[in-house]
């Protein structure tokens, strides 16, 4: 084996991968030339050790063509070569591999420090627990010192606000996400980054490296490693020890956390990624609990990309469950907010948008768990949101206890929202009529409509307080569009998901044969009179095509969804809905028959991959890949829709 060889091997792989990988997927020639060198039986693993390391200390002049220098290489070929290698091996070679992590350390390129924590996730994953004292005393040394400084890096793109406090932020500006680097065919960014790799040991090149541009890659390290490594080189009662070095890091992270720009995206992709995993692992609660409850009652908590969310989702989730208090506090939060025990100098619409937003993260925090997680918590749940309920003219609220109604659907079994349907149903006749009385206030059709729902206080359809002639406001539109969400939702669930509902689904779509389409109305048909009660989305339906005259439906599929915009900008987007629902066929189908359709929503843009587990920790919920309903005959496909279109609905856009 040549240097050259090894080098110019991983050179040409390292120009095809994408750059913000810290750790490569290995091409087949590299692998190759893997095997070969693992097949030279007098090739022993300690020789390599020794030559890698001889590598590190003297690097050999190569080409200056080459855009990552040989030391990164030589790293890359020796990760890939112990992943092939077992662990009583990586045990016997102990020693050597010790001396590796110690010459690396005098090197002060990123990308090397970062290959050397991958070599240390490496071995702690695939060698046994050292039984020597020393030798775990020299483990720990080595591992803290590495983490030390990838999170050197990690903060070189901060800065302190004061000088007085310790306060920092993200320093504004576009972040290194060098992926698009390889994806656009500009390979600008990568020989900057590449700049001076040849001479990387030496004090004097190293000064010339921005690490400031590694930032991103140093957080995507920590986020992959660090969690199993400080899991297995901490033991027993050491796992305490963790806690002072975890919250060093975690006053690096947050400030990345709490930026929602997008220019930070990067950045806050990666910590979400490494806040996801710690939490996984009970021990090391102390060091992030209340920077994340923090975070997520933080107004802009919600602003971010749809890869992040589901590590949010395993984040809270832990949050809530490790202890039997976090819950309670949180609460009491929305307990407080409801009591009106707000800022006494802060305004009627500040108030009502606390509101609304704590509401929004009660829905996201039972979202987040699993199956009657929190049913023993039910009355208290529906006492907060029976409270909301009286600002009936705040659409706002009123849009986030739709989300809420939607979410306890599918996190509860049937019978613990039995007393919760009474109140849904009635909030969503009240929405529809509210919608009706848009489209037809003089209409004295409408008026003996209201006469025959007894149950309905039409007081509060003809308050003029009520903000009905807001209606073009994008708030009241929200509204609309989540009381059509949360029917779309209870009519493409099967029966025996929500049994309660189908007493109350002829009010809403009928039971009766489909109109054909030709002529939408009830009223307008042959019969010889007209029905005592029309169905609202039939209301709605000929209402809208009075006014503006269409037959554009949505391809119905029973058991999938419809409606999957996060927003509307207008009450005619939602013409087209009525229009189906008004017009389905086979009605008596639809709530019990189970089908697979398509989901045009890619699974994998909203979903970040499975988080590694403790192992001293429960098994608790992370990142699903299998979503369950309460019913095990439930189509896949449908609950994946579902838990798809929440999290988008969850999403706020970056600033």
């Amino acid at each position: 084996m040549t240097y050259s060889m090894v080098d110019d091997i991983f050179q040409r792989a390292d120009d095809t991968v994408e750059y913000n990988e810290v750790i490569p997927t290995w091409s087949k020639e590299q692998l190759l030339l893997v095997e070969l060198v693992a097949a030279i039986k007098v090739f022993p693993l300690e020789s390599i050790i020794q030559t890698v390391r001889t590598v590190l200390k003297q690097p050999p002049s190569m080409s200056q063509k080459n855009k990552v220098a040989i030391e990164v290489n030589t790293l890359q070929f020796f990760l890939a070569y112990i992943q092939q290698t077992s662990g009583s091996q990586l045990i016997e070679t102990w020693q050597a591999l010790l001396g590796l992590w110690k010459d690396g350390l005098q090197i002060s390129y990123p990308l090397v420090q970062f290959h050397l924590l991958g070599i240390l996730h490496e071995f702690v994953q695939r060698s046994p627990l050292l039984e020597d004292k020393k030798s775990q005393k020299d483990l720990q040394d080595i591992a803290h010192k590495l983490i030390e400084a990838c999170s050197t890096v990690a903060c070189d793109s901060l800065e302190q606000t004061t000088w007085l406090w310790r306060n920092l932020a993200v320093r504004p500006g576009p972040q290194s996400d060098i992926s698009t680097a390889s994806d656009d065919g500009d390979s600008s960014k990568i020989e900057e980054i590449s700049e001076g790799h040849q001479s990387v040991s030496s004090s004097s090149s190293s000064s010339i490296h921005n690490n400031a541009q590694y930032s991103v890659q140093a957080l995507c390290s920590l986020a992959e490693f660090l969690a199993p490594v400080l899991d297995f080189v901490y033991v027993g009662e050491e796992k305490e020890k963790v806690i002072p070095l975890l919250s060093n890091i975690m006053h690096y992270v947050t400030p990345y956390l709490k930026n929602h720009n997008a220019h930070n995206i990067p950045s806050f992709r990666a910590c979400c990624q490494l806040l996801a995993n710690i939490s996984g692992y009970q021990h090391t609660r102390k060091a992030w609990r209340k920077e994340a409850f923090e975070l997520l009652l933080d107004p802009s908590f919600f602003q971010m990309k749809s890869s992040c969310i589901g590590y949010w989702r395993s984040i809270v989730d832990h949050l809530m469950t490790h202890d039997k208090t976090t819950f309670r506090d949180f609460m009491s939060r929305v307990s407080v907010a409801q009591s009106g025990s707000l800022n006494l100098f802060s305004s009627k619409e500040q108030e009502y948008e606390q509101r609304a937003q704590l509401l929004k993260r009660l829905a996201f925090v039972i979202f987040c768990s699993e199956i009657d997680q929190y049913q023993k918590y039910m009355p208290d749940i529906q006492e907060r949101l029976t409270e909301s309920l009286r600002m009936s003219h705040v659409p706002i609220v009123q849009a986030h206890i739709f989300l809420c109604f939607r979410v306890l659907l599918v996190r509860m079994s049937p019978h613990h929202v039995t007393s919760l349907w009474p109140v849904i149903i009635t909030e969503m006749v009240q929405v529809f009529t509210q919608i009706e009385y848009d489209l037809c206030a003089d209409s004295e059709e409408f008026s003996s409509h209201l006469r025959r729902i007894s149950t309905l206080d039409s007081s509060w359809v003809m308050n003029s307080s009520n903000g009905l002639n807001a209606h073009n406001h994008p708030a009241w539109l929200h509204l609309y569009l989540s009381v059509c969400k949360l029917l779309d939702m209870t009519v493409a669930l099967p029966a025996n998901i929500l049994p309660q509902f189908q007493m109350y689904r002829w009010a809403f779509i009928g039971d009766s044969p489909p109109l054909s389409s030709e002529n939408i109305s009830p009223i307008e048909s042959n019969n010889p009179e007209p029905a005592e009660f029309v169905p609202h989305i039939m209301r709605l339906a000929n209402l809208l095509n009075k006014k503006v005259p269409s037959d554009e439906r949505l391809p119905f599929v029973p058991g999938q969804l419809l409606l999957s915009m996060p927003s509307i900008n207008s009450i005619l987007q939602l013409q087209p809905f009525f229009n189906t629902l008004s017009n389905i066929t086979n009605r008596g189908v639809i709530s019990n028959k189970v089908v697979r359709p398509e989901i045009k929503v890619s699974k994998v843009e909203n979903r970040a991959s499975p988080i590694s587990k403790s192992r001293s920790a429960p098994d608790l919920h992370t990142l699903a890949t299998e979503i369950s309903l309460a019913d095990p005959h439930l189509s896949r496909s449908t609950s994946e829709q579902i838990e798809i279109i929440l999290e988008t609905d969850f999403l706020e856009p970056c600033t």
